[in-house]
């Protein structure tokens, strides 16, 4: 890369793979909360059980937010990724453009 060169396409395929990524990674979430709750929930027979059910209800409530919230993150940092590739492929034709037609940068 040369001075102020933007590699468009790179940004491009970029954001591509990392918009793919968040798919196959919410596809896997997706998944797995089918097959916990699959399983069933814990039974609440006496205190401790209560007590443990109620914990693993917090924790997988925690750890599904947290890994939905990455997800979200993820397809946004890649559709970021791609509008700047876009981005910067209209400002190059609207350089070009200005260049071929002599006309004063505005």
């Amino acid at each position: 890369m040369i001075g102020s060169e933007i590699r468009a396409t790179v940004l491009h395929n970029a954001g591509t793979d990392l918009g793919g990524v968040a798919g196959d990674v919410s596809g896997a979430l997706d998944d797995l909360l089918a097959a916990v709750s699959a399983e069933g929930t814990i039974p609440r027979n006496d205190d401790i059980s209560a007590m443990i059910a109620a914990a693993y209800e917090t924790i997988h409530e925690l750890a599904a937010g947290s890994i939905a919230s990455a997800v979200t993150a993820l397809g946004g940092h890649g559709e970021g990724l791609a509008s700047m590739a876009a981005s910067y492929r209209s400002a190059e034709a609207d350089t070009a453009a200005a260049i071929r037609a002599a006309t004063p940068w505005a």
